[in-house]
């Protein structure tokens, strides 16, 4: 064979290749067609994660960025719910930390500026797979005048579905929290709960507390039946649980972990979790 005609053969063997694998997808989307598009472009069941981050200052004392992109990753969520996020202060080398995870892991972002701190700021955020059509953050509730909170909430759709995904970091105080709660209540209940919602983030209260109880008047948490295996906090040797993911009746919870292994239980002082969710059309 001669080189000319090695290279002919080569690239028919390299197109013969090309149209064996559009047959075979063509022949897996005909079988099924609309759930296998469906399931591109707008999947039956998502998967959320909710991460108390530490501005990205693990267990050790020392700041490592790619720990939590490594944690995040791993999951492969279509929705981050994260807490304790620094914008380009000093203690994180002036860091835009939203949108460098939001870079490494080729998601959507949105960042809510809660607290200024050392010529930067401190918030919340939400990554998503799924294009935002609109964000918006409300300051909440803050009788002691220290850490401002916020709820952070954005839109998007999942196929012909209009989906709600709403973050928070609550007051450690507890008649401060109790205040926010009532005004978060108040703020989802305008946009209504018709729509699949999802409320998630650190609240700092216990699952036994009256605020707890409240929300589950219209959300519910797998979480809270299960006990020492649903703590989250402190990531090394959790004792507690004051992490949440809250979903409305539009879902159903399919699983529910707290992610604890090597990398997460150092990547920062509190551990993820994740759940997956089917929507009840």
């Amino acid at each position: 064979m001669t080189k000319e005609s090695g290279k002919r053969h080569g690239k028919i063997i390299g197109f013969s290749l090309i149209v064996a694998l559009i047959a075979i997808g063509y022949f897996f989307i005909k079988s099924d067609p609309g759930s296998t598009i469906q399931n591109i472009f707008a999947p039956g069941k998502i998967r959320v994660m909710t991460y108390n981050m530490h501005h990205g200052v693990g267990m050790d004392g020392e700041y490592d960025l790619s720990r939590i992109v490594s944690v995040i990753r791993e999951q492969e969520p279509h929705f981050v719910c994260l807490n304790e996020v620094d914008y380009k202060t000093k203690r994180t080398n002036g860091d835009e930390q939203a949108r460098m995870i939001a870079a490494e892991l080729g998601m959507n972002f949105t960042y809510a500026r809660n607290i200024e701190l050392q010529d930067g700021y401190y918030g919340n955020a939400i990554l998503t797979k799924f294009p935002i059509e609109f964000s918006e953050n409300k300051l909440l509730y803050n009788r002691l005048n220290s850490e401002q909170r916020g709820l952070l909430h954005i839109i998007t759709h999942i196929g012909d579905r209009r989906v709600h995904v709403y973050t928070t970091h609550l007051s450690t105080d507890s008649t401060e929290s109790g205040t926010q709660v009532k005004e978060i209540l108040s703020i989802i209940l305008e946009w209504g709960i018709e729509d699949p919602a999802i409320l998630a983030g650190d609240f700092n209260l216990r699952p036994k507390s009256r605020k707890i109880f409240e929300l589950n008047y219209y959300f519910a948490d797998y979480g809270m039946s299960l006990a020492e295996s649903g703590w989250s906090f402190p990531a090394d040797e959790p004792e507690e649980k004051i992490d949440y993911i809250f979903y409305n009746s539009r879902f159903s919870v399919k699983s529910y972990g707290v992610i604890k292994d090597e990398q997460s239980s150092v990547a920062s002082d509190h551990l993820p979790i994740v759940g997956i969710y089917d929507f009840n059309d």
